[in-house]
């Protein structure tokens, strides 16, 4: 039986290429479909892993059905879909939809995994949090953390905790993406060819963050270990602290916590 992909968007394409890249599963034990059905063929073509017809078919026919379609589409789920989904594994990657929801959507399945996953899944540098609706047996558990560490780090938490790991490491590259576009940016407006000043920045924050994983500092003593009394990353630093970076950064977190919370709320 397969794993099939209902939705078939940027996400789903990051996990699959994250097991292609692992060798974790074969294009032929996997399955797509979409909405439109654009974006699964688009997948089809270029991973070559199978095309469903409609999401009944997909659910038949495979063992594990992953969600990942758009949160609000989890009310469009059919009585018929829903019967057929009996006894599957079924891990949801819906932004901010509970296990409760996913349960009355497909109360017969064996079991259900909510996942927050991250789009450098598709590298097997992602990370991803995860819980079960009920104590798994042991294959389940063992094919959700295989499947998982295909893509990267996986962490298992409590429910209660998704909408902040959903804001720190769901929205987070999207976050990191953008810093890097604005330092290359600033550098480009003081001279510096925007194609050097975007790989400065890139491996700058690759090698930064490779130093702090592997010395287990913690970034205030890393911070420190940059920062000269008057010097140039302490007028850097100090510019920032002015503009109330830190405060910046904690009112964006919570309104992505906020909206994560909002979407879980019934018929968002």
């Amino acid at each position: 039986m397969k794993t099939g992909f209902i939705g078939a968007g940027n996400l789903a394409r990051a996990i699959t290429l994250g097991l292609l890249n692992k060798k974790i599963l074969s294009p032929s034990e996997m399955i797509c479909v979409s909405g439109s059905g654009k974006t699964a063929q688009a997948l089809s073509d270029e991973t070559g892993i199978g095309l469903a017809n409609s999401r009944i078919e997909l659910i038949k026919n495979s063992q594990t059905v992953v969600l990942a379609f758009k949160p609000q589409h989890l009310d469009t789920i059919t009585s018929e879909e829903s019967a057929a989904a009996e006894d599957r594994l079924i891990i949801t990657v819906l932004a901010g939809r509970t296990l409760e929801s996913h349960q009355a959507a497909f109360p017969t399945a064996r079991n259900i995994v909510r996942v927050i996953p991250n789009t450098p899944s598709r590298i097997g540098k992602g990370v991803s949090a995860y819980c079960f609706q009920k104590a798994p047996n042991d294959q389940d558990r063992q094919q959700v953390e295989t499947l998982l560490g295909a893509l990267g780090a996986c962490y298992e938490i409590q429910e209660s905790k998704m909408h902040i790991v959903t804001a720190v490491s769901g929205c987070g590259p999207a976050v990191f993406f953008q810093f890097i576009d604005h330092i290359a940016r600033a550098a480009e407006k003081r001279g510096l060819e925007r194609e050097l000043a975007i790989k400065l920045a890139t491996e700058t924050g690759i090698g930064s963050l490779e130093l702090m994983k592997q010395t287990g500092q913690a970034p205030s003593e890393l911070v420190d270990e940059v920062v000269s009394p008057n010097g140039v990353t302490h007028a850097l630093l100090e510019n920032l602290k002015t503009s109330d970076w830190s405060g910046i950064l904690d009112t964006a977190i919570e309104a992505a916590v906020a909206r994560s919370i909002e979407l879980s709320q019934p018929n968002r």
